[in-house]
């Protein structure tokens, strides 16, 4: 089975094929450097950035699978969540490529878990333009926080028994000690406070679901997992 899966939903072009279980192909093109100058993404922009490049990302993809589209079973997308003018983008290309190559569609909720505010990866991007540096936080914040202590006393938001996820208390948090400290800050020290309440929150609330279900596998996704003390922290303790 031929699977080719398209992802809009935020400010990557994503097309990957894959055959059983096997990646034939991933191409994506990043929005960076273009959202760089407004310090986040712009959903407009995020949308005429897709519809630039996605002829450029399905060719590639499907050079590099070495297959031709008639061999395609199934053509997959994301449905939500994400920004509605980009998903948009990635729903019209499924749905005119499951027309003309008559074959079904599948929409993907590509994540179930919720947060009732900021994403993990917006709360970084955040606090690393209050603390002055640009858009994307999160490689920022990683690289100040190994130059730093765990001192600073920040909240933990939803600190309670449900799955729920609040970061958006974090921001303020940050935006409170910038302005409260001005000179004195120290930055290093800040990002690596930060970055290990974000590794206890994540932790907590991915223990408390596996109470829960009892899942035999457990996959952490999302661009902030690329940073590799919240994935070192949470692999050493959720192996307990």
């Amino acid at each position: 089975m031929i699977i080719l899966a398209l992802e809009t939903s935020c400010d990557e072009t994503s097309i990957a094929i894959l055959e059983n279980k096997k990646i034939l192909s991933n191409i994506t093109i990043s929005q960076i450097l273009e959202q760089q100058k407004y310090g986040g993404v712009m959903p407009n922009l995020a949308a005429k950035l897709h519809l630039k490049n996605i002829q450029q990302v399905l060719l590639q993809a499907l050079a590099e699978a070495k297959i031709s589209p008639e061999k395609i079973d199934y053509i997959a997308y994301t449905e939500k969540p994400g920004l509605i003018i980009c998903l948009q983008i990635g729903k019209i290309v499924a749905e005119t490529l499951s027309l003309y190559l008559n074959k079904p569609l599948m929409p993907i909720n590509h994540l179930e878990g919720e947060t009732l505010d900021d994403a993990i990866g917006e709360c970084l991007d955040k606090s690393a333009i209050l603390l002055g540096y640009n858009y994307p936080g999160g490689p920022i914040i990683e690289k100040l926080a190994s130059a730093g202590k765990n001192v600073y006393q920040l909240p933990f938001p939803k600190n309670d028994n449900s799955l729920d996820f609040s970061f958006s208390g974090l921001k303020s948090e940050i935006s409170r000690l910038v302005n409260q400290e001005g000179k004195n800050l120290n930055v290093n020290n800040l990002a690596c406070s930060l970055q290990n309440i974000l590794a206890e929150i994540l932790t907590k609330k991915l223990k408390r679901a596996w109470m829960i279900t009892r899942s035999k596998t457990i996959i952490v996704g999302g661009g902030v997992i690329a940073n590799q003390f919240l994935r070192n922290y949470l692999t050493k303790n959720i192996k307990k």
